[in-house]
């Protein structure tokens, strides 16, 4: 398994080497002051965003907002043992962050909470079936949610079109060749 991952990150690497064209990473969501770039994993800000890897890992989780970055990779109605792994999916109320696109295992996402209608609107999978698999940058209070971690209160998102965390080191996230 771990190799078939190598392998597909070194094609990746090699298909990044061979259609050079730079791609500015600027984030500015939502209430953000200035744009900056996405320089890094780890930290909770826009900047260097949590992992859902990292989410998953905490201990304790924090009692503010934070930034998670991952892939939608599904919806889990009512519960994560329903989750489910398609753009055509129907719940409106979460969607699923995964650390991989290709995630299919509800134990490897956080669910997040889409409570209100202009989150249902820009993040759920009945609006946003086109960015199934897509890599996501999105504020939220991490929390137990469907008796897992995950996010509540979202508060801003962007969708990170044409972004792939894992064929790219978070130190290169500011300035990329894709």
């Amino acid at each position: 398994m771990h190799s078939r991952k190598r392998i597909r990150l070194l094609l990746c690497s090699l298909a990044l080497l061979t259609c050079c064209q730079k791609a500015d990473l600027t984030v500015e969501p939502d209430g953000m002051e200035e744009a900056h770039p996405v320089v890094g994993t780890g930290g909770g800000t826009a900047a260097c965003p949590y992992t859902v890897t990292d989410v998953l890992g905490m201990d304790t989780l924090p009692n503010e907002a934070v930034w998670v970055i991952g892939y939608m990779v599904g919806t889990a109605p009512r519960a994560m043992s329903n989750a489910v792994f398609s753009p055509e999916a129907e719940n409106q109320s979460n969607i699923l962050l995964a650390s991989d696109s290709l995630c299919k295992d509800a134990s490897q996402c956080i669910p997040i909470e889409l409570s209100t209608e202009k989150n249902k609107l820009n993040f759920s999978l009945p609006t946003n079936a086109t960015h199934f698999g897509k890599c996501l940058l999105i504020e939220g209070t991490p929390s137990t949610y469907l008796y897992t971690k995950g996010l509540r209160k979202v508060s801003t998102g962007l969708w990170m079109d044409g972004f792939d965390i894992s064929t790219v080191a978070p130190q290169e996230w500011g300035s990329i060749d894709i």
